[in-house]
C-alpha cells in the first residue's frame, strides 16, 4: 500500500512484495503461538491469583515475565496475524509504533526479570546464606517498579526521537531501524544492544557461576556432615534446601537459554544492519528472526509452569478439580518444599521433619 512507504525504511523498496503464501503461512504460525501464549501464560497468572501459597516475592518476578508476555500476545499477535492475511500493513504509522512499543517492552521486562532474577538467587544462595528470613517484599515489589520503568525507558526512546520505528521488509511488522547508518540509530542500537542484551546476558552468568560454586561447596560440605552420627536429621534438612535450589537454577537457566537463543538471530541482524554486509539481510531473514524472538512467549510460561512443582501440582488441582489434600504426604511434602524454592532461607523446619517420619521409606531411601 502507498501509504505505508513513508514508514518503510528506502532499502526495502528493492525487494519486490513477498510470497502471499508466506504470509498465509507465518498468519497460521502466530494464530497457534498466540493461542499457546494466551493460554500458558494466562494459566501461570491465574495460578498466582487464586493460590496465596504462590504469592511468594521471588514469584512476582516470574508473574512478571507472564504479564508482559501476555500484554504482546493479546495486542501485537493479533495484528500481525490480520497484517499477514491481508498480506501488509493495513493500520498505519501510529498503530506500527505502538506495536513496536510494546513489543520492545515486553522483550526488554523479560530480560530485565531474568536478571533480578539472577541476583536475587545470587542473594539468597551465596549471600544470605545464613539468613533466617527472605528478602522485605518492599524490595521486590520496587525491583518490579524499576524493570517496567528501566524497560520503558528504553521502548519508548525511539518514538521521542532517539531512533524510530518502522515498517520492516516484509510489510506485516514493525520495529526498530536497525538499517539507517547515522550517528542516533546507531549509537541507540549499541546502547540498547549493550544495556539490554550484553550486559545482563553477563550478569545472569557470573551470577549463576557463582550459585553453582556456591552449590558444589554445600553438597561437599553435606558429604562430610554425613558422616556424622548426630548429623542425620541435619543433613537431610540441608539436602532437600540444596536440591530446591539447584532445581530452581535450572529451571530459570533454562529460561535464560530459551531467551537469548530466541533474540540473538534478531540482535545478530541489527548488528549486520548497522555494521556489516546489510546486502545479505532480506525481507524474509529479518522476518523470521523477529518471528522467533516472539515465540519466546509461548516457552517461557511452559517451561517454568511444567517443571516447577508447585505450579504444576495448582496446575492440575485446576484442571482437574482435585482436592490437593488427596495426594497423601509426599505430595505435601513436595508443595512445601517447592513453595519456599524462590526464598530458601524460609524453610520450615517442623514442616520437614514430619515429611521426613511420613515419607523415609519413599523419598529418604
Amino acid at each position: 500500500m502507498t501509504e505505508n512507504l513513508s514508514f518503510l525504511h528506502p532499502y526495502w523498496h528493492r525487494f519486490g512484495q513477498v510470497s502471499p503464501t508466506y504470509h498465509v503461512t507465518i498468519g497460521i504460525i502466530m494464530v497457534f503461538t498466540t493461542v499457546g501464549a494466551i493460554a500458558g501464560n494466562g494459566l501461570v497468572i491465574w495460578c498466582f491469583i487464586s493460590f496465596r501459597s504462590l504469592r511468594t516475592s521471588s514469584n512476582v518476578f516470574i508473574i512478571n515475565l507472564s504479564i508482559a508476555n501476555l500484554l504482546m500476545s493479546l495486542i501485537d499477535f493479533p495484528l500481525l496475524i490480520i497484517a499477514s492475511f491481508y498480506h501488509d500493513w493495513p493500520f498505519g504509522q501510529t498503530v506500527c509504533e505502538a506495536y513496536a512499543t510494546l513489543t520492545g517492552l515486553s522483550g526488554l521486562v523479560t530480560i530485565n526479570s531474568l536478571t533480578v532474577i539472577a541476583v536475587d538467587r545470587y542473594c539468597a544462595i551465596v549471600i544470605r546464606v545464613k539468613s533466617v528470613s527472605p528478602a522485605p517484599k518492599w524490595k521486590t515489589y520496587k525491583a518490579t517498579i524499576v524493570i517496567w520503568t528501566y524497560a520503558l525507558f528504553w521502548s519508548l526512546s525511539p518514538v521521542l526521537g532517539w531512533s524510530k520505528y518502522q515498517l520492516e521488509g516484509v510489510r506485516t511488522t514493525c520495529s526498530f531501524d536497525y538499517l539507517t547508518r547515522d550517528a542516533t540509530t546507531i549509537s541507540f542500537i549499541v546502547a540498547i544492544a549493550t544495556c539490554e542484551f550484553a550486559i545482563p546476558v553477563i550478569v545472569i552468568i557470573l551470577a549463576y557461576c557463582k550459585i553453582v560454586t556456591a552449590m558444589i561447596v554445600r553438597r561437599r560440605n553435606l558429604s562430610i556432615c554425613k558422616k556424622s552420627e548426630n548429623s542425620s536429621l541435619n543433613f537431610r534438612l540441608q539436602r532437600y534446601r540444596v536440591r530446591a535450589e539447584i532445581r530452581t537454577a535450572f529451571i530459570i537457566i533454562g529460561l535464560v537459554c530459551l531467551f537469548v537463543v530466541s533474540w540473538l538471530p534478531y540482535t545478530v541482524t541489527a548488528m549486520m544492519g548497522l555494521f556489516g554486509d546489510r546486502t545479505l539481510i532480506t525481507p524474509y531473514l529479518s522476518s523470521v528472526a523477529g518471528l522467533i524472538a516472539k515465540t519466546s512467549t509461548v516457552f517461557n510460561p511452559i517451561v517454568y509452569a511444567i517443571i516447577h512443582p508447585k505450579f504444576k501440582s495448582k496446575i492440575k488441582c485446576m484442571l482437574y478439580r482435585r482436592n490437593s489434600l488427596n495426594s497423601g504426604a509426599l505430595s505435601k511434602m513436595n508443595s512445601r518444599m517447592s513453595s519456599n524454592k524462590f526464598s530458601s532461607s524460609g524453610f520450615d523446619k517442623q514442616q520437614i521433619e514430619f515429611d521426613i517420619k511420613s515419607n523415609r521409606n519413599n523419598d529418604l531411601s
